[in-house]
């Protein structure tokens, strides 16, 4: 009888990963059907959390039912640069060393950034590889490698040429606490208790929330219909201001004033509102800007120069009050704009940036789906995918940071003709002014990472090199596995630039998981001290007992609790399939790849045959439609109800016999590949230590 460990140990579980890399397992071979998938790459701020263990566990899994299945299975990893994210963070370590960027200079403060690169991204991988992930590591790509950079410059340039790409002084959301612009799905929106501050501007008054503002006047504006208002339209109104000097301003008429919000009239401050912005264009009014970057009113506007918003709106509302300029203030409920990362409130400002024109991409993503060229799974998620482009703006993609892919654009130093004026975009730095031949210089800002990213599926295999075998071959890529959260961020924007650029999908499914939310239904983060380590589960439980508590009850699209339950529920299957082929290995029985003759097949054999035989055709159907959660479900109740505790405990008696050896062979066989699917390292163990499959 064979010495086999009573127990399974997930200590093995690294080596065995070693030589199932050395081997080759993981690079496509064969001539069976392509089916490749992208990695989503995680961002280089840290170590891995659950929601990457279930990203890559629903990766793993699929790929591995499919080189079963026989097709040619290719899957690409890597990670993300993360600008923002990863200049916080090495701002934030030198900040605790006594040291600032902006005294460290560019060049030190990349060679700081770089340091903190070399440090995780080799975690990464390993951590990537101790989660079983079966991805070929000869294609590994990072989004600031050589490639990709190229891949960025060349996407800039192409979208410049084809005018998707301009550059102009625009309003955008400005975080003044990271010292740039994002765009406008990095701003949430906090809702709170504030007050309508109503403001006499002589014979009118205005409702604003924001009466700190009102020093960036230009006029004043109402609806054409407004009835109330109609003497005053084309008129120049004197009245007396917060500082009590006479203050002239125009009164327009235009169809953006909401005639029922307020009084009905609008105070047009064309440099911190995307509607007064568009206002003012319509009728050719100036703009004054009166919030700087930091968040401070601006240098010239007197006594409240310097003061934060917060400040300046408690001091203008004082003198407002003196001066008995203040009507009243009413309860309001308000909604601020706030920055996904930096939790800074958001000031709309004008800004000379970079933007990609959305109009044509959207119209053509929004087909994409609602083709059914790309398949969302859930489906309803589509609406919300709908929704989001029907209100897009056009993309800011400049970023006032020193990390990340500075914007391939140079400007003429000389600047002696209105050509030399223009920016000039090329993959790779020219050699001077092509007009003048005067000095150039690279601009500052570097492009936002959804950029980069937007390109991941691209970029991995192989574009923009031409005949790329990789991207003739695998792309577009069948599946795209993300989670919902990040279908504006990364989703439609791999969509829109994928079909600027090539006129193709990036991927044909989309397959978008929930977040996974600790056991009182909470999102987990790490301020909030409810993080949990999915190292630390693999080490107490394998890597195998994880990944199964995470697929199991994770239907496509919801978001789950995770709890140490449920690890251990795994665990204990773990446990209970271990068992149940140790059994079969110590009466010497061996893995058959068919049955023994119907003649020496008893009636309980034969029953519990057609049993496996419908288990493995429901199992099989129920991945092929990505219903992972319900596979694992079957293979859970069927193994240990159906095979472990009623089949197997028939045939103990029988295992002297040479049938019902091999009949029991075959049925362990049969399901040692579901089980290999969700719990790779359990069963590659089993395979060679009790059946010698080397």
């Amino acid at each position: 009888m064979k010495d086999i460990p009573s127990r399974y140990d997930p200590t093995n579980e690294p080596a065995i990963y070693n030589s199932w890399e050395k081997s080759g397992a993981f690079s496509p071979t064969g001539r069976g059907e392509p089916f490749s998938m992208v990695c989503p790459p995680p961002n280089v701020t840290g170590d891995l959390h659950l929601g990457h263990a279930l990203t890559y566990a629903v990766h793993d899994t699929i790929a591995r039912f499919k080189r079963r299945a026989g097709y040619r299975v290719l899957i690409v990893p890597g990670a993300d640069h993360a600008a923002i994210a990863v200049q916080t963070l090495v701002e934030k370590k030198l900040a605790a060393a006594g040291q600032r960027r902006t005294e460290l200079g560019r060049e030190a403060f990349l060679l700081e950034t770089k340091k903190w690169i070399g440090y995780y991204l080799p975690r990464i991988q390993g951590q990537f590889k101790r989660l079983g992930l079966s991805c070929d590591w000869t294609r590994w790509r990072f989004t600031m490698d050589e490639r990709s950079s190229l891949a960025v410059r060349t996407a800039f340039y192409r979208l410049y040429q084809q005018n998707l790409i301009y550059r102009g002084q625009y309003l955008v959301n400005w975080d003044p606490k990271l010292q740039t612009a994002i765009a406008d799905d990095e701003v949430n929106h906090r809702s709170f208790a504030g007050q309508l501050y109503w403001i006499r501007y002589g014979p009118l008054t205005v409702a604003t929330t924001r009466p700190e503002t009102k020093l960036g006047d230009v006029a004043l504006a109402v609806h054409p219909q407004d009835k109330r208002y109609q003497k005053y339209l084309g008129e120049t109104l004197e009245f007396i201001n917060e500082r009590g000097q006479k203050q002239i301003l125009p009164v327009v008429a235009d169809e953006a004033v909401d005639q029922k919000f307020g009084s009905g009239v609008l105070k047009v401050t064309p440099a911190h509102d995307r509607t007064d912005q568009e206002i003012a264009q319509r009728h050719n009014l100036p703009t004054k800007t009166v919030i700087d970057r930091l968040g401070r009113i601006a240098a010239d506007q007197g006594p409240y120069a310097g003061l934060k918003v917060a400040e300046a709106r408690e001091k203008i509302v004082a003198d407002l009050t003196s001066r008995g300029l203040m009507e009243k203030t009413t309860d309001h409920q308000l909604l601020q704009p706030i920055g996904e990362r930096s939790g800074a409130v958001i000031e709309y400002l004008p800004s000379t940036e970079w933007f990609v024109k959305t109009t044509a991409l959207k119209d053509r993503a929004r087909r994409a789906v609602a083709s059914g060229e790309i398949k969302f799974l859930p489906k309803h998620l589509d609406k919300i995918y709908f929704h989001w482009l029907n209100n897009l703006h056009d993309w800011c993609i400049s970023r006032d940071l020193w990390w990340g892919h500075q914007i391939p654009a140079w400007f003429c130093l000389d600047g002696g003709s209105a050509k030399c004026q223009e920016p000039l975009v090329a993959v790779e730095e020219p050699d001077g002014c092509p007009h003048c031949y005067g000095p150039i210089q690279q601009e500052d800002k570097v492009l936002d990472t959804w950029f980069s990213a937007g390109l991941w599926p691209l970029t991995t295999l192989g574009w923009p090199a031409k005949g790329a075998e990789d991207l003739k071959t695998y792309f577009p890529t069948t599946l795209m596995e993300t989670g919902a959260d990040i279908i504006f961020f990364w989703v439609a924007r791999m969509i829109m630039v994928s079909l600027a650029l090539t006129d193709q999908v990036p991927f044909r499914t989309v397959y978008f998981h929930g977040l996974i939310l600790d056991k009182d239904g909470q999102k987990m983060s790490k301020s909030k001290g409810n993080v949990t380590d999915p190292l630390e589960q693999i080490e107490k439980y394998g890597a195998d007992a994880l990944r199964m508590s995470l697929i199991g009850d994770n239907a496509p699209g919801r978001s789950q609790k995770f709890s140490q339950e449920k690890i251990l529920k795994y665990r204990n299957f773990v446990t209970k399939i271990w068992n149940a082929y140790r059994l079969g290995a110590l009466n010497e029985v061996k893995l058959f790849d068919q049955p023994a003759a119907a003649n020496n097949q008893t009636a309980i054999e034969k029953a519990f045959l057609a049993k496996t035989a419908k288990f493995t055709q429901r199992y099989d159907r129920l991945i092929t439609d990505l219903k992972l959660n319900l596979a694992l479900e079957e293979l859970y109740e069927f193994f240990w109800h159906e095979m472990a505790d009623q089949f197997l405990e028939e045939q103990k008696s029988r295992l002297g016999e040479t049938a019902p050896k091999q009949n029991l062979g075959f049925v362990l066989g049969q399901l040692l590949g579901p089980i290999s699917d969700f719990a790779p390292f359990l069963a590659e163990t089993i395979r060679r230590e009790m059946f010698d499959a080397r």
